[in-house]
């Protein structure tokens, strides 16, 4: 038998070509019939993360869908490989009945497991993969297999996004408005990471956010990023958001300057909104290698670091929002990260929130957080502050809010060298 698992592995390509052919409806069918012939697996359940990470969806048709519930993303097992990125691995008190994350009956008798798996790529979490095994053990071999089959199901999900609606509408608990779905659709993938850094973002209330916005661009050795937030609420901030972004993205894959990119946001923002509409943004460049980096800040609140457990802002005189008049000035200014340093940016959504009458969340009560939950990495870390804030206002913001998590740990041997030079 272990030999059987020891030659599964290289049938991932088979696997791949496999899914590559298959329509979305069938992708999950598809691991499931893989994972039953090559270990022995009873069920398959495919749970994806819904847009406020608030619980866990399934993916599934045909007759046992009614038996396959959402998962509770902080209280489940299913859950809890979701926002630890590591299997969790359970056996089930009634072989052959649904287990806790959903997966459907498998009926076979006999004792079983359930392996619950993250399925990310990079470091965006997508959702978990349950798969129910028969036996009492789950040895390495089978393991290695599974996490193979997640990765694998995780790089495909997110090319599937480019051409079927299936996964994105399992993904909403409720109708998503117009100018959310603009929003959502100028996100980048929500987390990212490398050996230098690890950067990861979200945004509330995700079903109706409008005019809040974020960024993000990996190099060879540079990381951009940005944080927006436009004026007023609803379709029109979302329509000044879009136009924002756009252009700076437009201008940056030209390979201008952060400056020249906001220039460019701030012309066309002139040109199609006369009048006092306007957009807060922030703007960074940073080396990745060296820690060194430059910031542009357009009347957008200033971010907060982390470093050595000390909380401080990262004040920088701000310029004039995006939109307001087309002679406003830019100016850079540079910063210097240290290994470790976590840098938060965010929108004023996060720090103003407050139920009427109550006191405002507040730049202490977020610089608190901040370091109290230091060894939360960073997708997790930003969806802990906006569960926060949501509940700060019982689950009604009178705001977007916006929070960007960015850790620089360079590798050792940069760090050696920056400390020698």
């Amino acid at each position: 038998m272990m030999e059987q698992f020891a030659a599964a592995r290289p049938g991932v390509g088979a696997l791949l070509r496999s899914l590559d052919e298959a329509p979305p409806t069938d992708l999950v069918d598809v691991c499931s019939g893989w994972l039953a012939r090559r270990v022995s697996a009873r069920a398959c359940v495919l749970l994806l993360a819904d847009y406020a990470e608030a619980s866990l969806e399934p993916v599934t048709r045909g007759p046992g869908a009614a038996r396959i519930q959402p998962q509770d993303l902080a209280l489940s097992a299913a859950g809890e490989a979701y926002r630890e990125q590591r299997s969790i691995t359970a056996a089930l008190d009634h072989p052959g009945e649904a287990p806790a994350a959903g997966a459907a009956p498998g009926g076979t008798g006999g004792p079983e497991l359930v392996v619950y798996l993250p399925v990310s790529v990079r470091a965006e979490r997508l959702g978990v993969l349950a798969v129910t095994l028969p036996g009492h053990d789950l040895g390495r071999e089978v393991e290695e297999v599974l996490e193979d089959v997640a990765r694998v199901l995780g790089h495909v999900l997110t090319g599937a996004r480019r051409y079927t609606d299936r996964f994105e509408m399992l993904r909403r608990r409720r109708e998503l408005g117009l100018a959310a779905e603009i929003q959502w659709e100028l996100l980048p993938s929500l987390a990212f990471e490398l050996p230098g850094f690890s950067i990861a973002g979200t945004v509330e209330p995700a079903y109706e956010i409008g005019g809040d916005n974020f960024d993000y661009a990996v190099s060879a050795h540079r990381l951009t990023v940005a944080v927006s937030d436009a004026a007023g609420h609803g379709l029109r901030a979302a329509l000044l958001a879009s136009l924002s972004v756009t252009a700076m993205r437009n201008a940056r894959r030209a390979h201008c300057s952060i400056v020249e990119q906001a220039d460019a946001a701030n012309r066309y923002l002139v040109e199609q909104f006369p009048g006092p509409d306007f957009v807060t943004g922030l703007v960074l460049e940073l080396d990745v290698d060296s820690g060194e980096g430059m910031l542009l800040n357009a009347g957008h609140p200033p971010p907060l670091l982390l470093r050595d457990g000390a909380v401080s802002e990262f004040v920088v005189a701000p310029a004039l929002p995006l939109g307001l008049t087309p002679s406003a000035r830019y100016p850079l200014h540079p910063f210097r990260l240290e290994p470790g340093d976590r840098l938060l940016l965010f929108t004023d959504g996060i720090t103003e929130a407050h139920q009427r009458g109550e006191r405002e969340f507040g730049y202490r009560r977020l610089g608190a957080m901040l370091a109290e939950h230091h060894d939360l990495t960073p997708p997790e870390f930003v969806r802990h502050v906006t569960r926060a804030v949501t509940e700060s206002c019982n689950g009604e913001l009178n705001d977007d809010a916006t929070a960007v998590c960015l850790d620089w740990h360079p590798a050792p041997v940069v760090a050696a060298h920056r400390a020698g030079g």
